[in-house]
Formats: C-alpha cells, sequence, structure tokens
C-alpha cells in the first residue's frame, strides 16, 4: 500500500517541476543589433540606451513596444526582433540617404522620410544634392524633437527635379539653389543664372523663353513674376 503513494507522491514532484520548467521567466542574457549599412549605427544605439535591460524577463509585449519604438525613429527604415536561446537580436535596415541640402559648411543627409539623418558629406548622392540661402530655416522639428524638412522645400525639390527631368531648356545640368523666394538654377559653362518661382508658371516660361531665344545668352533671368524679365549682364553676338 505503501508503495502506490510513494510513486504517485513522485510523480506530482515530475509534474511539479515540469510546470515549473514550462512558467519560469526567460531572461535576456545578451543583445545583438545588426545593421544592414551601419550608417547611423551610434544614433541608433543611443537612442536604445535603456530601452533594454540584461538578466530582465522577456517580455513579447514589451518587445512589441521595443519594435514599435525603434522601427518609429528617423534612421530605421524597418527593424525585427527575434529572441532565441536567451539572445534578443535586433536586424535593422537603416533609412537611405535620399538627398542632401548643402547650406554654409554643412552637408544635410536627407531620408526618404523627410528627417534630417546626418550630416557627412561623403553620403551626398551626386545627382541629388541641392543648396540653401535662405533667411527662414528650411527644416523643423517633429514632435519628438527630430529635425524633418519642411513640406514645402521637399515639394520644391520635388517639383524642379521633375521639370528638369522632362526637359531643361539649357544644355547644362544645373547647379540648384533653394531661396526663401523661390529656385535660383546656375549654369556655369553658360554664365547663365536663372531664378524661378514657386510653382511652375515661371518655369513654363522659363522654357519659352529659351525656346525664343537662337542660342542660350549669359546673363541673369528672374522669372518669378508674371510678366517680368529682368535679364543682366547680357553679351553681344
Amino acid at each position: 500500500m505503501k508503495r502506490p503513494l510513494f510513486i504517485i507522491f513522485f510523480l506530482l514532484i515530475l509534474l511539479s517541476g515540469l510546470i515549473v520548467f514550462i512558467y519560469s521567466p526567460m531572461k535576456i542574457e545578451k543583445v545583438k543589433i545588426k545593421l544592414d549599412k551601419n550608417l547611423w549605427g551610434s544614433k541608433i544605439t543611443d537612442m536604445l540606451t535603456g530601452q533594454i535591460s540584461i538578466n530582465s524577463p522577456y517580455d513579447e509585449n514589451r518587445v512589441k513596444t521595443l519594435s514599435s519604438f525603434i522601427n518609429s525613429l528617423p534612421w530605421v527604415k524597418k527593424a525585427d526582433i527575434s529572441f532565441i536561446k536567451g539572445t534578443l537580436t535586433i536586424n535593422i535596415k537603416e533609412e537611405p540617404v535620399n538627398l542632401c541640402i548643402v547650406t554654409g559648411n554643412e552637408a544635410y543627409n536627407i531620408g526618404e522620410n523627410g528627417y534630417i539623418l546626418g550630416k557627412n558629406k561623403e553620403l551626398c548622392p551626386k545627382n541629388k544634392t541641392f543648396f540653401y540661402k535662405g533667411k527662414t530655416p528650411f527644416f523643423t522639428k517633429d514632435s519628438r524633437g527630430f529635425p524633418k524638412v519642411t513640406e514645402d522645400t521637399l515639394l520644391e525639390i520635388s517639383l524642379i527635379t521633375q521639370y528638369l527631368k522632362s526637359e531643361n531648356p539649357i544644355n547644362e545640368k544645373p547647379e540648384i539653389l533653394l531661396t526663401d523666394t523661390g529656385i535660383k538654377l546656375l549654369y556655369p559653362q553658360h554664365k547663365i543664372i536663372v531664378f524661378l518661382g514657386n510653382g511652375g508658371n515661371s518655369w513654363q516660361n522659363f522654357k519659352k523663353l529659351f525656346k525664343i531665344l537662337s542660342k542660350p545668352y549669359s546673363g541673369y533671368y528672374d522669372l518669378r513674376f508674371s510678366g517680368l524679365l529682368i535679364e543682366k549682364g547680357r553679351k553681344n553676338d
């Protein structure tokens, strides 16, 4: 009679141990951050400081919150998190540099999301570098304090890029200077400066003007205002 009781007691101990094993909290023993290009590694890791605690219990809800936080960062295009054998691995696809805005001696790297990601001239795309000279800032800050280029500036960049891609009246790739009151196109080889207003009307006037001229004369052309043309420094034929 004692033996069956011992067996039952032993089975209860095993069962109790099995239950404790299944529900015992798993701990985060190590964290690995993997970046696809390592463009913004220091900025991302700085933002993650204090977000993850080593030897803390693994919690799916907290990891989901962490994933949302990482994916909301300007430098992150997409992030995935996995947890295997105590190691929390964060795979990050970084936000690429879409264009650069140069003002003064600094080059601002702008992502596809419109945020300012850094200041590195070496990361500037050759065909997407714009210059800015104006009194008002070309960027603002979101509710978290991250600097982002204004919608108006991004719109002007998009429009002038499309215009030049579809048809450039002067056979030369211009330098593009953004200002408070419009856009300046600088053609160094032809010694031509064209000042365009915001929107497409002055661009249409620009195309019409250089279709009428027999050749692009050097000078300064101000086409910001409807019906107004200022030309300076025109050379004789």
